[in-house]
């Protein structure tokens, strides 16, 4: 059964100013790098629960994409969804809210 994927508006916000600094360096890595972080992101419609849950904050879940660029997400099983909620660059600290 496929769930339905949901990017939220700070996930969106976090991949633009992601996106938006690497693009001044290099504007095709910028957007392989979003394109990749989407697709992943989409993928989650399938078997969402494969990536592991964050022992800090209960039913939040992560994936990584290249190294540095983690993705948060939850899972809702009642309504088939799952949240896209932040994306963040591990190279820029831990001040992240999820």
């Amino acid at each position: 059964m496929d769930f339905k994927v949901i990017f939220k508006e700070r996930f969106l916000d976090d991949l633009q100013r992601i996106v938006s600094r690497i693009a001044i360096h290099n504007p095709i890595a910028a957007r392989k790098l979003g394109e990749n972080i989407i697709q992943r992101g989409e993928s989650l419609s399938f078997f969402p629960e494969r990536f592991p849950k964050i022992r800090q904050r209960p039913g939040i879940r992560r994936f990584i994409v290249k190294k540095n660029f983690k993705v948060f997400y939850r899972v809702e099983l009642n309504s088939q969804t799952v949240e896209i909620l932040r994306c963040w660059d591990g190279r820029q600290g831990s001040d992240l809210t999820v």
